[in-house]
């Protein structure tokens, strides 16, 4: 008899709170019980399993940490290994045809080079000079990706120092790029 009462009294909860909740309202209670449902049968599980498996790692960590570790081998350069660094650079009579290069490969990629500022610094770093070269270009902004990687790859004594790109507005098919490069010379063979 007890439990005809229980069922009797459920069915009244359940029709009472449906009256008061509305449809919408036992809609969010059951997410906020199906939400905690998931909770508890999913998250918790694999918050255990993370705490679990840092220890885990943790204490592997502390294993490596235990081996012996092998003398780190110390790299001596011989100055024929120098020499034959700085025998790959090129000679400062090489320069015009080194920008003649540069030229090519602009006019290549349809670029607008109007003018360029080509300054040699004195200073010395090692045994190469630095001679740097400011292009100001105008074209697409691919052709200018396009040149700056096929020049890097042409001239490996080439480096890429400063780039800035500018659109007039976000229409314009062309940009406005200043590129900044470094071409290392040896210093000694003018």
């Amino acid at each position: 008899m007890m439990k005809k009462l229980d069922i009797y009294y459920i069915y009244w909860l359940l029709s009472r709170a449906t009256t008061t909740l509305g449809l919408w309202g036992l809609v969010g209670l059951g997410l906020v019980l199906g939400s905690i449902i998931f909770y508890i049968v999913k998250v918790e599980p694999l918050k255990q399993e993370i705490k679990t498996t840092q220890y885990e790692l943790s204490n592997k960590k502390k294993g490596v940490m235990n081996i012996v570790r092998p003398q780190a081998l110390t790299l001596q350069t011989t100055t024929q290994d120098i020499s034959e660094f700085y025998k790959r650079f090129p000679s400062g009579a090489s320069l015009p045809k080194w920008l003649h290069m540069i030229d090519e490969i602009a006019i290549k990629q349809h670029l607008i080079l109007n003018r360029g500022d080509y300054r040699f610094s004195q200073t010395k770093q090692g045994q190469l000079l630095r001679y740097e070269i400011v292009m100001p270009l105008i074209g697409q902004y691919s052709q200018v990706h396009q040149f700056v990687t096929e020049v890097l790859k042409t001239l490996p004594a080439l480096a890429l120092s400063d780039l800035q790109i500018k659109r007039e507005n976000s229409l314009s098919p062309t940009v406005e790029a200043r590129l900044v490069f470094v071409l290392f010379l040896k210093g000694d063979s003018w």
